[in-house]
């Protein structure tokens, strides 16, 4: 059985998509339906069921479906066992939260360059759920998001935890010395959205306490949201890490207050798939540089 075909049926039953399949093999639809008419004839019987609106695959098909994920995982495996880094190539489309982005991306971009020299990176910089739903129809070939990932076919890697404070300006008209929950949200908040999980958490700990929301800043942009903060216009709830040059700049101080916001936990996500060796190698570098990062960053907080 070819294996191209093989490849082109997993990506169907994953994507439930003829259309989405061919995007991800940089390919043609009626290319991809000739590869699952291939495998039929070659079996003698159909592996996909295209009676109902979804597209999914038979009861036999099911179980071509799982050797087609151990076959591409075979060959995954046989390519980077075979391949030094230095000689893989390729354009991996990247997904990166804004997190990342302002705590440790360059010094892993750089490493990059050094140990992939043939390869291409295209950063995309948006929410976690935008970058799941990229990575789940192939729009993206891995993120680097906010964990863990809501169920579909993935390898998920574990990266680094960031931990969410309450920073202000030292010229903050509401002092910055000790101040209790009920105190802070008091004050102008400047956060993420309200669909995000930094601002879901910041309202779970407010009703546990039965606090009303307060006045509120949001903005996706970290930078937008240091800025401000920066001016004094109120109390950033962001992940301190982020927010080191300020810090230690001494342009933003961590409020002292006993409230501990919950840890979120960053995790790298790929499919399996078109450049699977290159990805689990890029991955694998992801988690040696955010540890390595995060060590550093943390340690600089510290002293």
């Amino acid at each position: 059985m070819n294996l191209k075909n093989l490849e082109a049926f997993y990506w169907v039953v994953t994507l439930k998509s003829f259309n989405k399949a061919a995007t991800k093999l940089q390919t043609t639809q009626p290319a991809i339906s000739q590869k699952i008419t291939a495998i039929e004839n070659d079996l003698g019987f159909k592996v996909l069921d295209r009676s109902s609106r979804q597209i999914k695959a038979t009861h036999k098909g099911t179980t071509l479906f799982k050797y087609a994920e151990k076959f591409m995982r075979l060959e995954t495996d046989l390519v980077a066992e075979l391949t030094e880094s230095q000689y893989l190539t390729g354009t991996i489309r990247l997904g990166v939260s804004e997190t990342i982005v302002h705590t440790w991306l360059v010094e892993y971009m750089e490493q990059v360059q050094k140990e992939f020299p043939k390869v291409s990176i295209e950063i995309v910089v948006s929410l976690t759920p935008d970058l799941q739903e990229g990575v789940r129809v192939g729009d993206l070939d891995m993120a680097f998001l906010l964990g863990p990932t809501l169920p579909f076919e993935c390898i998920e890697r574990s990266l680094c935890d960031f931990e969410l404070s309450f920073l202000a300006s030292p010229s903050f008209k509401g002092g910055i010395g000790q101040m209790s929950f009920r105190t802070l949200m008091s004050h102008t908040i400047l956060t993420y959205p309200r669909i995000t999980y930094p601002y879901k958490e910041l309202k779970a700990r407010m009703k546990e306490q039965a606090i009303d929301e307060p006045l509120s800043i949001t903005s996706y942009s970290l930078a937008t949201l240091l800025r401000l903060a920066e001016q004094g216009l109120g109390i950033a709830v962001v992940p301190k890490l982020t927010a080191l040059k300020e810090i230690l700049d001494g342009r933003l101080e961590i409020l002292d207050t006993p409230i501990q916001l919950k840890t979120f936990h960053f995790t790298a996500i790929y499919t399996q798939g078109n450049n699977t060796a290159l990805k689990e190698k890029l991955t694998d570098l992801a988690v040696l540089i955010s540890d390595k990062a995060m060590k550093k960053l943390n340690d600089k907080i510290k002293n």
